[in-house]
Order: structure tokens, then sequence, then C-alpha cells
């Protein structure tokens, strides 16, 4: 097993190249969902942050190849942190899931922070402690003044968020949302939180790394890829192995929704994203891999929609070789900016770990792309070591097979 050399690349070109293909694909399925789905109680809502620049190139798409629009859409201005209030009191099961795996370790107290946005809330001696689901939502129910004061701030939240969707959402009850993926769990956490709505999720990648129940995956899709893991044989789960690629390109450089604050002029809520200017900044103004994507979809007419396929088909090669098989330039091309992580934090985190007393073995797995750590780390052999990483991603996958083709043989 070799690896194959990617050859120059530049972010916009690789945009235009790979990602373009790749994500016009992307709207043709999603143009196809929309086209077939039953009633007429419907909306898309484009999920903040990634789903703005999603409906961006959706609408390119739709204007390029002439192809009709048939549900209406809005810009829904959500985050797992807003979709977790609306769950909160008491705390649902995707709540109390998410919660536990975002914040291990970390006190109650800094979880109430997180979903308050407060830091004057002044908690009793308790909340100090690690997160425990049961625990917390026992304290939850408290009367102290500092518990009051936080159930009454996410209440707060939560009226004016739902005031948003209203407003988004007009008579219709069925809300698509329309976001980047892995997991979902803006989906779930909703299906919970407000139970009188339909909720469906549509997604670019469906994947259940979080390894976490699924009760909200029978309506939720991956559009372009469904895998809860990277398969060596299925060249679209190589986007798995560097998620935060796609997210990168389809993230504009505005803040993730955090608090909402009630219109002056009566009109609806607004979220701290939407700044002055907000609309004009999804759209990035330097050259990079989402002005790449729109160049591609720009070049669409209604006569070449039908190489959208088969351009999407080398796509996929090319994002695979440039992912599982970088080159030292490909590493510089696609090195990107700190990621966020989320959830109303404002922590960062860095695309490769830092040097220093950390071995380079243990940089590479804490790494965020670790096929570019292994080529950064070790410029002179490290793509000889890719052809073994691959190796170890195939058994895993194979054993991953191995082991559901067993369950379904007890299910049956």
């Amino acid at each position: 097993m070799t690896a194959p050399d990617t050859g120059p690349l530049d972010a916009e070109a690789f945009g235009r190249s790979a990602l373009g293909p790749i994500l016009a694909e992307f709207c043709l399925r999603l143009w196809l969902f929309e086209r077939f789905i039953q009633g007429d109680d419907a909306v898309l809502l484009f999920c903040a942050r990634g789903g703005l620049r999603m409906r961006l190139a959706y609408e390119h798409f739709l204007a390029r190849t002439g192809l009709p629009q048939r549900l209406p859409r809005a810009d829904l201005m959500v985050s797992r942190l807003v979709a977790a209030r609306t769950a909160f009191d008491p705390p649902s099961p995707g709540v109390l899931s998410e919660l536990e795996r975002e914040f291990s370790g970390q006190s109650m107290a800094e979880i109430a922070a997180a979903l308050s946005q407060r830091d004057d809330l002044d908690l009793p001696p308790p909340w100090h402690a690690p997160f425990e689901a049961t625990r917390f939502t026992t304290l939850l129910a408290g009367t102290e003044p500092g518990v009051v004061m936080l159930r009454q701030a996410v209440a707060e939240q939560d009226g004016l968020f739902r005031a948003h969707l209203t407003a988004c959402t007009g008579a219709r009850r069925h809300g698509i949302l329309v976001d980047t993926g892995l997991y979902g769990s803006t989906v779930r956490i909703l299906q919970e939180g407000i139970p009188d709505r339909q909720w469906s999720g549509l997604q670019f990648a469906r994947c259940n790394y979080k390894r976490l129940p699924t009760p909200h995956f029978a309506r939720t899709l991956g559009l372009s890829v469904e895998s809860d893991g990277y398969k060596p044989w299925e060249v679209r789960t190589s986007a798995l192995r560097f998620w935060q690629l796609i997210e990168s390109c389809l993230e504009p450089e505005l803040s993730s929704v955090r608090t909402f604050t009630a219109s002056a002029d009566g009109g609806p809520p607004r979220a701290n994203l939407q700044v002055p200017g907000w609309e004009s900044r999804i759209a990035p103004e330097q050259p990079g891999l989402f002005t790449g994507v729109l160049a591609y979809i720009d070049g669409l007419t209604p006569e070449t929609l039908h190489r959208v396929p088969e351009d999407a088909a080398r796509a996929w090669r090319h994002l695979k070789d440039a992912v599982v098989w970088p080159s030292e330039q490909a590493v510089a091309t696609l090195s990107l900016g700190h990621r966020s992580r989320d959830f109303g934090r404002t922590e960062l985190r860095a695309q490769f770990a830092g040097a220093g007393s950390t071995s380079p073995l243990k940089q590479i797995r804490e790494s965020l792309w670790r096929e570019g750590a292994v080529v950064r780390s070790f410029p002179r052999g490290g793509r000889l070591a890719l052809p073994l990483i691959e190796l170890i991603y195939a058994a895993r996958a194979l054993r991953s097979e191995m082991r559901a083709l067993r369950r379904r043989g007890r299910a049956t």
C-alpha cells in the first residue's frame, strides 16, 4: 500500500476542486429531499453557524441550476446550549448525556454558569462537586436563591429562543434542521424539549461518534455521509478523519449562539450572533475554502447539473488523498485556526497539540488531524507511517463490522 500524492494545493483551489463538488452534491440531495417531502407543514431551518453558509451555498445552487424551491427557509439561531435550555427543568436524558460528555470532571457550578451565561449565581457548596447526573437533577430542584436565579435565567433565555423559533416557522409545525453534523444533539434535545412540534434533521454527515443513545436517528439523515467511523473502503467516510476541515469551511467568523435579547421595537428577539452586518460576514472576504466552494457552484448551469454526481465522485477521492495521505504542502494548506469547544464556553482547542514536555506520539494522538500531525511532526519520514495508520483503521473498522453482523445475527 502506497500513499498517493495530492499534488500542489492552495485553499481556494482545494475548495473549488474538492469541497465544491461535494457540497454541490449535498445541495442536490437536499433539493431532492425537499422536493418529495410529504405535507405542507415543513420549513427548512438552517442552523447557526454552519447552516448559515449551507443556506448560502444552497441558494447559489438553486439560482445557477434553475431548480425551484418548494419549502420556505429561515436562519435558526440555535446551538446545543440553546437547545439544552428547552429541556432543562427537569433536564431531559439528552441534556444530561451532553452535559456528562462535555463537562466531564468539571463542577456543576461551571455547567450552571455556561447554561445561564451568568457568573453571579452564588450557588451552594454541593454545586462545586464534579457533575453527576442524578445529583445535578436533585440540586436543580432546590430553593436556594442562587438555584432559583439559575432556573429563572435559563427560563428567560428559553422563552426568547421560543419566540425567535416562532418567528422563523410561522404557522408551520415541522422544523427540518439543516446543519453540518455529526451526532445531531440539537435535533435530539429539541425533540425532548419542544415535543409539540415535529423535528427532523438533514446533516452533511451523521455519525454516532459520541456512543450515546440515538432515538433521533430515525428522523436525522446524513445526506453525504452516514457512518459511525472511518472505513478505508468507503471513500466518503474520509471526511470523518478530519471533520474539523468541513466545519471550518462552513462556519463563518461569527460567535456561537449563547444568548438572546428582546427587541426594543417589538420584533423578534436577537441572538448575540446577530451583530450589525452579520449577514455580510457569512460569505468570507478573503479567498479560502468556502470561496472555492462558491466558485464551483457558481459555475454550474441547468445544462451542466447532470455532471455534479460525477464531479463529486472525483472530489471525494481528492478529499481522501489530501486528508488520509497528506503531503507537507497539504498540511500547510489545510491547517486551521483554533477550534471552539462551544457549549457556552470560550476555550479554544488547537488543531495540532503543542510541543514541550509532551512526547511526539502523544501530540499526534491529541491533535484534531492525526495524519496531518504525523507529517508535521516528522517531515522527512512521516508519510511512511501513513499506510500503517490506514491498516490500523481498516482493522478497527472490520472488527466493528463483524460485531454488528453478530448482533444482527442474534437479533434474528
